[in-house]
């Protein structure tokens, strides 16, 4: 990140090194480079790129966000853009960029009522223009069945690929994920390797996490373990708890001693930083790191507790229905009364769930 800390109304700005700052991601460049946009100095004035570079700092920067949250800003980005717009102002990229503006602005009632299926149209021209990050909001609406848009995995799969295509770097997961799935595409390993791997060379984490799961198995390319706790530590480095994914799939690396030397004591602090992250597969790890007394001391009570917290784990939005290996764990420890009172009744009825669940899945 090249850092270029002059403002844009002093005499010695240079706006060729702030634009080439900004273009790295350093956000107060971003920032100063918008304020020439807004007011149009040194460049034509244009708010769609003014806004644009405003967002792009927000997360970093305090001034982009609260211009961005002025209401005055936003009522007089919107009368702009459709200026713009309709009065062909712009025309090429420049116009395709406004009209994925206004989309945005209906999107969040930026200047505008909230209005997604207005969103929708504005993003369609633009992405017909070929903008990407029209193409990426058009893929999260036929995702997800939004905007009047039906939910379509095809279409938006294609979406994303257009938008990834087109440079969006945030979409290279997006399309891995879709090739990984098969989510409106066939499946191939080797491809959503691909796509990862350009995710992960854009300091995507959870890029970072499937190429640590591409490595540990072998899907898509050579199982190669030692690149793969390269990859799961980078994502557990920089989250801590927030990648338990990538906590798990470090513990099963040091459970087995693939890629680094065998440390169940290392295991398990993994796993139970990944329960703590409501994991349910590192919940039912960790039962039975305490059932077999791997790491810990054996205690079959506490595998209970944890067998019960993975059984009964269900998240809508993660698609966690409860864990059914889990669900079976307990069925046994009700069967034969280990860490719990025996209960046949208790032991029949979570090895229904579990047989259901697996049915389901």
């Amino acid at each position: 990140m090249i850092k270029y800390e002059k403002k844009y109304t002093d005499k010695s700005f240079d706006i060729d090194k702030c634009r080439e700052s900004a273009l790295s991601g350093y956000a107060s460049a971003q920032y100063q480079i918008g304020q020439c946009y807004e007011e149009g100095i040194d460049v034509e004035r244009n708010l769609a790129k003014a806004f644009k570079l405003y967002w792009l700092a927000s997360d970093n920067c305090r001034p982009a966000k609260e211009r961005l949250d002025k209401d005055s800003y936003q009522g007089q980005l919107v009368k702009w853009l459709k200026k713009a717009v309709n009065g062909k102002l712009l025309a090429g990229v420049d116009l395709a960029e406004a009209m994925c503006m206004l989309g945005c602005c209906y999107q969040h009632g930026w200047g505008v009522d909230c209005d997604l299926a207005s969103a929708v149209e504005w993003w369609q021209q633009a992405a017909d223009m070929g903008d990407a990050y029209a193409n990426d909001r058009l893929g999260y609406c036929y995702s997800h069945g939004q905007g009047g848009l039906p939910k379509d995995a095809v279409q938006a799969f294609l979406h994303y690929l257009k938008a990834a295509e087109g440079g969006y770097f945030k979409d290279y997961f997006s399309v891995g994920l879709c090739y990984k799935d098969g989510d409106g595409v066939e499946r191939d390993d080797e491809k959503a390797f691909g796509w990862f791997k350009k995710a992960a060379e854009h300091d995507n984490p959870m890029a970072w996490v499937e190429l640590g799961n591409c490595y540990a198995t072998g899907s898509g390319m050579a199982l190669d373990c030692g690149k793969a706790v390269v990859w799961y530590r980078k994502a557990v480095d920089l989250g801590g708890n927030a990648f338990p994914d990538a906590l798990r799939g470090l513990g099963n690396c040091y459970a087995a001693g693939h890629g680094v030397e065998q440390d169940w004591n290392k295991a398990v602090e993994l796993y139970s930083r990944a329960a703590r992250a409501d994991d349910p597969e590192s919940q039912y790890l960790l039962a039975r790191c305490y059932a077999e007394g791997h790491g810990v001391k054996q205690d079959m009570e506490e595998a209970v507790r944890l067998y019960k917290k993975a059984a009964t784990n269900i998240n809508e939005n993660k698609r966690y229905y409860g864990h059914p290996e889990a669900m079976r764990s307990l069925g046994d420890c009700y069967a034969n009364g280990i860490g719990v009172r025996k209960n046949a009744k208790q032991a029949a009825a979570w090895y229904a769930k579990a047989a259901e669940q697996e049915n389901e899945e």
